[in-house]
């Protein structure tokens, strides 16, 4: 008989990523985990989609006892305010957080937020279960909790080997329609502005080690599942729901080449007409490769270019160089397939030199899209955090703060301080919950220009 009896998985609202709101795959394949094992009374609630209304009335009428939230860095005040409002009605429930954000924070969290008794790190299918399932914390690696006020931080997890074993995600527990379309245009027959982009996988972890990315840390090493697995799970969704339209949201795509290809076979095959997007690595695709997965559907892959300057490749441990960025982009072309560029601006140490490469680099290459926020952002447990503690930048106190992320102007290796930016940056965190943000911004933006033009002028 498992300990907890019903079980709420939690998507925290107001976690829209840049307007758009993929489905929590984490949680539905650990519902779907546990589904396997026995453990039927699961259920999930999107809040990034259904809103915080819904989840509070269902944690009111579902009365968990205990609730386990998915936790990015940037939602992390709105995961521990869902772990709050689930202690709030009733006070016995047990809160567990999982995700990035708790694997690198687990002790800054349990120090801070008493309202989360569990934390998770790392994959976390096998260690949530054994919680579910009533095994003594103690022996529960990859678990952290508190014993009499003192926090436990036990062993690691041993990765799960076989990917192939873990249940198919349970898209029954959500609505996939509720998931709104992304994207423009027609691509292999489909409208993606009408059709909802379903999130897959075929892997988990990256074979790069980049700077700014804590990727690694978290899964340390790459592991993948078969192409075969991966074609049943695209052909059951095509059946079950209508999908069309599919999104690998994997940081290395085509980590294993014969696999990538044993799927696009399968697909093709099977006659299944699909629209997918992936993200890669650019040495990690061929031309036969591109071929079969122009075949099997893919209209675009984003490839993490980051940057055209040779030094800065080397600065940020890219791992890659400009030749292999201009081959892969023009066998992607060729192809046929859109090429978006993932670009970086403002980098440590960048100067005016490498942004010009970097722009010489995408006339060169002629991306159809360009990915970019235009600044950089910095997150724990990556080496780029490391940088900006040892330069007195920021530290472990700055998680404890709502702002969502730390944004980079300076400071690193002797790049000079833009405080203009940083003002500019505070007001218009400040402004972020009124509807005067957009016209802040443009103002502030309009103000810098004006102030760049004095200076030149003087």
């Amino acid at each position: 008989m498992p300990r907890f009896k019903k079980i709420l998985l939690v998507n925290p609202p107001k976690v829209d990523q840049g307007g758009y709101t993929p489905s929590p795959l984490g949680l539905l394949y650990l519902a779907s985990y546990l589904k396997n094992k026995g453990i039927n009374n699961v259920c999930v609630v999107d809040a990034a989609i259904r809103g915080e209304k819904i989840l509070r009335k269902k944690i009111v009428e579902f009365k968990p006892d205990l609730v386990g939230i998915s936790c990015l860095t940037p939602g992390r005040h709105q995961a521990l305010g869902v772990a709050s409002y689930a202690k709030k009605i009733n006070p016995n429930c047990k809160t567990v957080l999982g995700g990035i954000h708790p694997t690198l924070m687990w002790h800054q969290i349990l120090s801070h937020y008493p309202q989360v008794d569990y934390i998770v790190r790392g994959e976390g299918e096998v260690t949530f279960f054994e919680l579910v399932k009533g095994k003594k914390p103690a022996d529960i690696t990859g678990l952290v909790w508190k014993r009499y006020g003192k926090i436990i931080n036990n062993p690691d997890r041993p990765l799960i080997t076989d990917l192939n074993s873990i249940p198919l995600p349970a898209w029954d527990l959500v609505d996939p329609t509720t998931y709104p379309p992304w994207g423009i245009g027609i691509e292999n027959g489909i409208d993606l502005t009408k059709e909802t982009r379903y999130s897959i996988i075929f892997s988990r972890g990256c074979m790069g080690c980049c700077t700014f990315c804590s990727s690694w840390k978290v899964w340390k090493g790459y592991r993948y599942r078969s192409g075969l697995k991966v074609a049943d799970e695209i052909e059951s969704l095509v059946r079950q729901f209508g999908a069309k339209h599919f999104a690998f949201y994997d940081d290395t795509l085509t980590g294993n080449r014969e696999e990538v290809i044993n799927f696009c076979r399968e697909i093709v095959k099977r006659k299944i007409r699909v629209a997918i997007h992936g993200t890669t690595r650019v040495d990690f695709v061929d031309a036969q490769l591109l071929s079969w997965m122009k075949k099997a559907g893919f209209y675009e892959i984003s490839y993490g270019i980051e940057s055209g300057s040779p030094s800065m490749l080397i600065k940020i441990n890219k791992r890659t160089d400009l030749e292999k960025i201009k081959r892969t982009a023009k066998l992607t072309k060729k192809a046929k397939i859109k090429l978006c560029a993932l670009m970086m601006f403002g980098l440590p140490r960048e100067t005016r030199e490498d942004k010009e490469e970097s722009l010489k680099l995408l006339r060169q290459i002629k991306p159809d899209d360009i990915g970019t926020v235009g600044e950089v952002w910095i997150f724990p447990g990556t080496a780029l955090y490391e940088q900006a503690k040892n330069a007195r930048l920021i530290d472990d106190r700055f998680w404890l703060s709502r702002k969502p992320y730390y944004i980079y102007r300076g400071g690193i290796g002797g790049d000079s301080i833009n405080y203009f930016q940083r003002f500019k940056d505070q007001v218009i965190y400040l402004s972020s919950y009124t509807p005067l943000e957009n016209q802040v911004s443009v103002f502030f933006i309009r103000l810098e220009r004006l102030y760049r033009r004095i200076v030149r002028n003087n």
